[in-house]
């Protein structure tokens, strides 16, 4: 049977569903291939998320209204220091953000910014001196509550350099490793000091905008927040605060 004609009855049969599971899915095909195999079924899965017709929302759960990949893109300071970094630790595992980004997602833009470097910590140090020596200014690494308050707060070209938790969902965009909208939500809602612009009821209203607006992927999500140690509080976070589904956070 063509292709074409079963994508047609598969939007049709899904159409206005704002998530399906993987069961469904398996289902909806078997209509038109009663023996269809699990690998067989696999590729299936793969040619409609590649021709961006599904999107994933976690492990078993998929949704026919494709949204777009949060792709931020990066400043004149954070393309200066990826491109330092790079240069002189080749084979550095690193990401470079600005919270700007998050002004897409808030009510109440702040009037400041800060630059978040994030770096493997056994290059903390090394990484800390370099900038030092290349005339970076305010670089602060690892900063604790007083100096967030005292120091970062007050300046207006802030460097906060961190550990990078291994196997963090980063992307790249334009030769720059970055954070990905997944990463963003977990990190906003565990450094609670340093991002205190981004919480409460604000911070709700991020998460919100951002599931409305963007794709994101769950499991990818409570995989990096679990790395974090903080996968059950941010679960019972976006359950009881968030307006996303919990079929979706429970899958």
């Amino acid at each position: 049977m063509a292709k074409d004609y079963i994508i047609e009855q598969f939007k049709r049969e899904f159409k206005g569903r704002e998530s399906f599971s993987r069961e469904e899915l398996y289902d909806f095909y078997r209509q038109f291939e009663p023996d269809l195999k699990e690998t067989t079924f696999r590729w299936r899965i793969y040619y409609l998320k590649t021709k961006k017709i599904i999107a994933v929302i976690s492990r078993n759960l998929f949704t026919l209204s494709y949204k777009p990949v949060f792709k931020p893109e990066a400043g004149d300071t954070e393309k200066q220091l990826y491109s330092k970094i790079e240069k002189q630790f080749p084979t550095l595992k690193h990401c470079v953000w600005s919270t700007k980004i998050v002004s897409e997602f808030m009510l109440h833009i702040p009037g400041r910014s800060i630059t978040i470097l994030q770096v493997e910590t056994e290059a903390l140090e090394p990484v800390y001196e370099f900038l030092k020596e290349q005339k970076f200014r305010n670089v602060f690494i690892q900063p604790v509550e007083k100096e967030i308050e005292r120091y970062i707060f007050e300046s207006k070209t802030a460097i906060i350099l961190q550990s990078l938790i291994s196997k963090s969902p980063v992307q790249r965009i334009n030769e720059v490793v970055t954070t990905t909208l997944e990463k963003l939500i977990v990190d906003l809602y565990c450094d609670k000091k340093l991002y205190s612009a981004f919480q409460g009821s604000e911070l709700v209203h991020i998460i919100n905008y951002a599931y409305n607006r963007y794709s994101i992927d769950f499991t990818k999500l409570f995989g990096y927040a679990k790395r974090r140690r903080k996968e059950i509080e941010i679960m019972g976070f976006l359950s009881d605060k968030t307006d996303i589904p919990k079929n979706v956070l429970n899958d």
